[in-house]
């Protein structure tokens, strides 16, 4: 029972950083279907859940000290929110435009969760302002992607 637990945590522990690697990882090691599906979703969404969450706490920290220098340094002009077009902002406008919520949530298992959690949280910072919702999108995705590359590699 032990060693179905630690390879279940270890499949868990790479899942959530880089599904697409650590499931086939996990069934060349000699993970049984079920195991690899269970550290799939458990590893994914709790993954997701944790990223989303501290980005936001380390977001809200970085505004916050922000705007504490700007109160102790009365020389420094008040920071103005004005729109900006950088090259981050265009590219947010251009991936929200192009694939949508539904696009960042079904690439984000293929790329690297961190970045996915990253690109939907600012999507959803600048356009939906709806985090059950990106975080649900997620880890469907999550789920999806589990059941579709456990399968693919106990195929192989």
């Amino acid at each position: 029972m032990g060693i179905i637990f630690l390879k279940i945590l270890g499949i868990a522990l790479g899942c959530a950083v880089k599904p697409v690697i650590a499931i086939p990882a996990s069934v060349a090691a000699g993970a049984e279907y079920y195991q690899t599906i269970l550290g799939g979703i458990i590893g994914g969404c709790s993954g997701i859940i944790i990223y989303l969450f501290s980005l936001d706490y380390l977001l809200k920290t970085y505004k916050k000290q922000l705007h504490h220098k700007e109160q102790q340094n009365p020389t420094v002009k008040p920071f103005k929110k004005k729109l900006i077009f950088t090259k981050r902002n265009r590219m947010i406008v251009r991936l929200m435009q192009k694939y949508g919520l539904n696009g960042i949530a079904f690439l984000t298992p293929l790329l690297s969760l961190p970045l996915g959690v990253f690109i939907a949280e600012r999507i959803n910072e600048k356009f939906i302002q709806n985090r059950k919702k990106v975080m649900i999108y997620l880890c469907v995705s999550m789920v999806i992607w589990t059941f579709v590359l456990t399968g693919i590699s106990h195929l192989f």
